[in-house]
């Protein structure tokens, strides 16, 4: 038996534990302070990355592998789109309730945008850690 993984393997594992990725690294982030958040943003985020990597990610990794864009920065670019989509479907109302076309000092999109650049830089990291997994661009074409 050879020693390494079998590419359709590789995919299941790199989809089992890339949404992972951006909740263990609050984790480990936490551990230099209170990881009793850590613990919750690992949670928390798994519970968004997973439905994401399945109505998002699964689609996205099927359109990049039948275009041959299968290098690391096309997924981690698919992984930004991805994430700021999540980051628009969850907060949307937050944005909306903070828009006004006046200058009113007490609506802001600044905490909207910060989440939106967070949550697309998250999504980058969990395409990134997937590409690292399944290698799609090792896998040889049929």
């Amino acid at each position: 038996m050879s020693a390494t993984i079998k590419p359709p393997m590789r995919l299941l594992v790199g989809f089992l534990l890339a949404p992972l990725a951006p909740g263990l690294l609050f984790w480990l982030l936490s551990l230099v302070g209170n990881p009793g958040e850590g613990l919750w943003a690992l949670k928390f985020l798994a519970l968004v990355s997973y439905p994401a990597m399945l109505v998002l990610g699964v689609p996205a990794h099927m359109l990049l592998t039948t275009r041959h864009w299968t290098s690391g920065w096309s997924y981690s670019m698919a992984g930004v789109l991805i994430g700021a989509t999540v980051a628009v479907v969850l907060f949307y109302s937050t944005a909306i309730h903070n828009f006004s076309p006046a200058l009113d000092p007490n609506k802001s999109l600044g905490p909207f945008a910060g989440i939106l650049i967070i949550a697309a830089l998250l999504g980058a990291l969990a395409a990134w850690v997937f590409w690292l997994i399944a290698r799609p661009n090792r896998i040889p074409s049929a």
